[in-house]
């Protein structure tokens, strides 16, 4: 467990929690502007990838090398590794919340919950959860930040950010 739950593991945990946060602000936000849930995943998406990598290079993997070519060396192979996970957030964003939310909301039983309750309704939530298609589309969206910190976080030690 302790090889697992290092410094530099609890590091990206940190900072993967914190592009969480920047890409769901982001998400809807722009959801929120224009209505539009896939313009939302690819300002969302633009907006992690950028954080991520400056966070990784500097505070995760610590990595010292500012020298124009490394770095666009470097952030050139951190964006294709996060295409994998960009064209997985459309796609599941797509199928999920584009096409089949009706098939999902009432799987989920979403439309069965109150969103005039206090939680749901107040001012901080409203705009991510407040109704049922939001909450569809805010557990889809937590479902591909969960499996992009992991996937990113390999893909950043093993090729990106390797010692």
């Amino acid at each position: 467990m302790k090889k697992i739950l290092n410094k530099e593991t609890i590091s990206y945990l940190i900072f993967g929690v914190l592009t969480t946060v920047v890409y769901f602000l982001t998400r809807f936000f722009v959801v929120y502007l224009t209505g539009n849930s896939m313009a939302g995943v690819v300002y969302a998406q633009i907006s992690a990838i950028l954080f991520a990598f400056f966070t990784n290079k500097l505070f995760v993997f610590k990595d010292k090398d500012w020298s124009i070519k490394v770095v666009m060396i470097q952030l050139l192979g951190f964006i294709i590794g996060r295409l994998f996970v960009f064209f997985l957030d459309v796609g599941i964003t797509y199928l999920a919340v584009q096409k089949n939310a009706d098939f999902f909301i009432h799987l989920f039983w979403l439309d069965q919950i109150d969103y005039n309750s206090f939680f749901f309704a107040s001012p901080l939530m409203r705009n991510f959860i407040g109704s049922e298609k939001l909450l569809n589309e805010f557990i889809f969206a937590l479902f591909v930040q969960v499996l992009a910190i992991i996937l990113n976080y390999i893909i950043s030690k093993k090729a990106i950010f390797k010692k």
